[in-house]
Formats: structure tokens, sequence, C-alpha cells
């Protein structure tokens, strides 16, 4: 039998929507009236990972995690969050240094990453690879689920890149590197800090115990999830500090347990699928005892469909 679990209020606002829950959710640009979550009580607190980099986190984390550069130079800012949150993201990195945001990177489309882009695009110059632009301007926040007004432009990327950019600034390398394979989403971009040795890995790494969430409408892939996670940790050593795109600060080692889990159940369910099985017979049976605790996030059940349905593509 399928294992109950506490499930966390992000899956609320993105996997719900993407297994077909219907819920309303919070947009990128207030196009819907009715949120699921409060965003009223959320406030930002910013920890020191660098002499330049700060991981700004949402408390409670309704909201994804960013990471912010600051410096002579001036103020690079990795992920928007939500156009309610803005001017609380704002007042925090002001906190840490006056002045404008200089510039923006998207690790992806979804609007609990990107929502507060036009809080900001006046200002910053916002870069992302060319697929988290095209699926803005489709108007779409997750899954199937789109905006009922059109992206507006101050939202949308100025600059986009296929593999990837590097920004030298505040005294080091910065890399936005799109990762190999559709994976969360399509266009999962990660950022390096180098010198500060820190990782914004966005939502293919979510460190809150559970499955991840696969975006399938627009082409994501659970395969490609665990291949991708290999290469972060591929670029990482023992000392890199790991910011996952929600949950807390990681470390190399938490994103091989990650890794793991991830590798672990897909190759269960393909050597399920290869004996014959249909979904809902893998799905009624569950997974082997090491995920008992893993629940996280997504929905055992959830996570099962995603992988047998990446594994016929």
């Amino acid at each position: 039998m399928i294992r109950q679990q506490q499930v966390h209020p992000v899956l609320l606002a993105v996997g719900a929507v993407a297994v077909g829950a219907g819920l309303a959710v919070v947009t990128a640009g207030g196009s819907n009236t009715t949120a699921i979550q409060d965003l009223a009580e959320v406030e930002y607190a910013a920890t020191q990972l660098s002499d330049t980099v700060y991981l700004v986190e949402p408390r409670p984390g309704l909201a994804g995690n960013l990471a912010v550069s600051v410096g002579d130079d001036g103020i690079l800012l990795v992920d928007s969050d939500m156009m309610p949150l803005t001017d609380r993201i704002k007042a925090t990195i002001a906190g840490l240094k006056p002045g404008a945001i200089d510039f923006m990177v998207n690790t992806h489309y979804h609007y609990d990453h990107a929502g507060g882009n036009a809080g900001f695009g006046s200002d910053s110059l916002i870069m992302a690879h060319e697929s988290i632009r095209r699926r803005l301007m489709e108007g779409r926040e997750a899954g199937n689920r789109f905006r009922d007004t059109p992206t507006p432009a101050e939202a949308l990327p100025v600059v986009t890149f296929e593999d990837g950019l590097s920004l030298h600034w505040n005294g080091e390398r910065v890399d936005a590197i799109r990762t190999s394979n559709p994976s969360h989403t399509d266009g999962d971009t990660v950022v390096f800090f180098r010198d500060s040795n820190v990782l914004h890995t966005g939502d293919q790494y979510v460190n809150l115990n559970g499955f991840p969430y696969i975006d399938r409408d627009v082409g994501g892939h659970a395969l490609g999830l665990r291949d991708n996670i290999a290469e972060m940790l591929a670029m990482i050593d023992d000392e890199t500090r790991v910011i996952p795109g929600h949950g807390p600060l990681a470390s190399k080692a938490d994103l091989q347990h990650y890794h793991d889990q991830v590798a672990v159940s897909i190759a269960h369910i393909q050597e399920a699928k290869e004996a014959g099985q249909a979904l809902e017979q893998i799905q009624e049976a569950g997974l082997p005892e090491r995920f008992t605790d893993f629940t996280g996030f997504q929905p055992e059940g959830a996570w099962i469909q995603y992988v047998f349905a990446s594994l016929d593509d």
C-alpha cells in the first residue's frame, strides 16, 4: 500500500496542481484572486555563506530559496519568488547592500521562483535559459496551469542562453549552467558561485526529505533529474554550500543522499515495469522499506507515475 504522509505547503502549490488536483495558486502577476496559502506571514532571513554570497530564505517556506551576491560591483539575485513578496525580498537585500539589483538569474519558470520577475524587471537585467522565457511568454505557471492575463514584458528575461553563461561579478566567476537533460522542467539552471563555493540548484533538488516534482507538461523527465543531480555532484566538493530550491541549506553529502534515493527508486520502478507490472500495480505495492520516511514532499504514488511515464520516453 502507498504510505501516508504529511504534505508540505509547497506541494500544495506546485505538485498538486501538476497532478490535477485543480487547486488555485498564487500567480506570477496576481492573475488569480484565490491563493491556497496566505503569504502575509512570510519573512525573509539572510544567511551569509561567503564574503559576498547569502542565502535568502523565506520563513515559513512557502516560496523558493534565493541566493544573492553583494559587493563592490553591485547586486546579483537568483530567482524572484512571487509578486506579493517582492517588497520583502527587496527590503532584506537592502539590509545587506542598498541600491538597485543589477542582475537576476531564473533557475526555472515556475511561479514560486520566477513569479516575482515583474517586480524587478524595470531595474534589473533578467537572464535565463531560452525555454524559461518561452514558458513565461506562454503564461504558464506550473504544469498545465496558466495565468489569466498575459505575462508583463518586464517579467521576461532579456538575456537568454542555451547552455549557460558566466558573469565576472563581485570578485568571482558566477556560472549559470543549464544542466544537460530535461528534468524538473525543460530549462533547469543551476548557479555556481565558484570562489564562494556555493551552488544554487533550483528545484532539481528540494531538501524536504521527499520525492521531487517532475513537470511532465513541459517535457520534464525523472531519469533526466537523476542524471542532472549526478552532474551537480561532479561539479562540487565536500566544502560546497548547496542551496536547494526549497528547504534548509545542504551539503554535498545531502545532495548525494537525494541522488541515491532518486536513483534507487527509479531502478525499482523500472524493474517492475520491465517485469510487466502496470502503473497501478506498482503504486499499490509501493516502494521498498528504505523509503518509509521519505515522505516530505511529493506523494510516492505521484513519483511512481512520473518515473513510469518517463520510462516510455
